[in-house]
């Protein structure tokens, strides 16, 4: 028990310096030494310090306490309803802002982030994370477990899948020596699975989602079950192996609706409209798109990544007048009150626009001076890659080769940043 950590949580909360905690009780230095868990203080120092900080110390804590606790940590792990993860939330409360337990009061602290994270507030998740981070290195082996892990989902949350990577693998390294249920496990390997395939670590994707799999069928989670098929969908996708990559497809699909759960059978259809494409079926790729753009229920990004698709494979296959039927639907759905939440399917919808009408000065224009920065900014090499060199062939074609030549080195570039994740 790192009973330190929980009076430097305190005090940094009601904004005392050591100094105004310290005076009249002990050092500065010793309080530091406490604090940084160097020194294990007597009980009379403890019970002076929490009655200055307006806390009550109490080193057990009751079976039904415990009980409470630990069904909130398996709500954080498996529920997806925000509002009764907010009622539970309610119930332990109270004892996140009172001191019991102390192993246990810091695994709530650290949870919190998770609960945060789980109800859509980031800010509330980074304040936190800032809070806590001062003695994070006082946390014992299962608080560093989830210290790392939450931390790692904040990261994937805002798309900054390096750092992620690198906090789930500290979580990872960790687990041997750790007592976890078997959910927890495939969690951890769900979310370096996910982690994985965004930086298309195809490999390591397919090894961490085969792992989630396995235990996900073992309890029966159809929902993740299907995620996991999804996953390994992709990464066979990815080498080319489409007959594996199709059958777990169609699993996630049939898993799927045995939930009614509608965004995965999306998925499923938008990533064999990628399949198709790939493959050159132009019938087939339109035909599961338009599953997710016929379906008004659809979330707006997800339509818009399914018709972009479309607009790119009728362009490829020269069918202009389909092509710009698509993309006036499209841009019926974007505006002004959303444009910047879309404005990668803005771009690219013009992208095909401006080629399909031949305005190749305004093509030129939005390409150079807005969209490829805008890719660039946005790290996403693989679109890059793509839409570089689409521009850098219509300069060739325009015969103006150092133009030509300046985006095939930015294709060149953004393939090894692709290669090197």
């Amino acid at each position: 028990m790192n009973i330190g950590a929980i009076i430097k949580l305190n005090r940094i909360k009601q904004n005392l310096t050591q100094e105004e905690l310290a005076e009249g009780i002990i050092s500065i230095s010793y309080l530091s030494k406490i604090e940084n868990g160097k020194i294990e203080p007597n009980d009379e120092v403890i019970k002076l310090l929490c009655l200055r900080l307006g806390i009550e110390i109490n080193r057990q804590i009751d079976d039904e306490t415990k009980a409470l606790c630990h069904e909130w940590f398996r709500l954080l792990l498996s529920c997806t309803d925000v509002e009764r993860l907010k009622e539970k939330y309610k119930e332990v409360n109270e004892l996140v802002n009172t001191i019991q337990d102390l192993e246990l009061q810091i695994l709530l602290k650290i949870h919190l982030i998770r609960y945060y994270l789980k109800i859509g507030d980031q800010d509330l998740a980074l304040s936190h994370i800032s809070q806590i981070k001062g003695f994070s290195t006082t946390f014992n082996n299962i608080q560093k477990y989830y210290w790392y892990k939450f931390n790692g989902n904040y990261f994937y949350i805002k798309e900054e899948y390096n750092e992620a990577l690198r906090f789930y693998t500290l979580s990872e390294d960790l687990v041997i020596n750790l007592e976890l249920s078997d959910e927890e496990i495939a969690d951890l390997d769900y979310s370096l699975a996910l982690t994985y395939s965004k930086l298309r670590i195809t490999t390591l994707s397919l090894r961490a989602a085969s792992k989630a799999l396995e235990i996900y069928r073992q309890i029966y989670n159809f929902s993740r079950c299907a995620e996991c098929h999804l996953i390994l969908g992709i990464s066979y996708r990815r080498i080319h192996n489409h007959e594996a990559a199709i059958k777990n497809y169609k699993l996630a699909m049939e898993l799927a609706e045995r939930t009614n759960n509608k965004e995965i059978i999306h998925l499923a259809h938008l990533n064999l409209g990628y399949l198709y494409y790939a493959e050159g079926d132009t019938k087939q790729t339109i035909e599961h798109l338009d599953m997710i753009v016929n379906e008004e229920d659809s979330v707006l990004s997800d339509r818009l990544l399914a018709l972009t698709a479309i607009v790119e494979e009728l362009y490829k296959n020269r069918d202009f007048l389909e092509a710009k039927k698509r993309i006036r639907e499209g841009l019926s759905w974007i505006d002004s009150t959303n444009k910047q939440q879309n404005l990668l399917f803005y771009y690219e919808i013009y992208t095909y626009l401006y080629l399909i009408d031949s305005e190749d000065e305004k093509f030129e224009d939005m390409m150079v001076n807005e969209f490829i920065p805008y890719l660039e900014e946005q790290k996403d090499y693989a679109r890059l890659t793509n839409y570089a060199t689409l521009l850098a062939n219509h300069f060739e074609e325009l015969h103006k080769y150092k133009n030509a030549t300046k985006y095939y080195k930015l294709v060149n570039f953004s393939y090894k940043q692709i290669m090197q994740i």
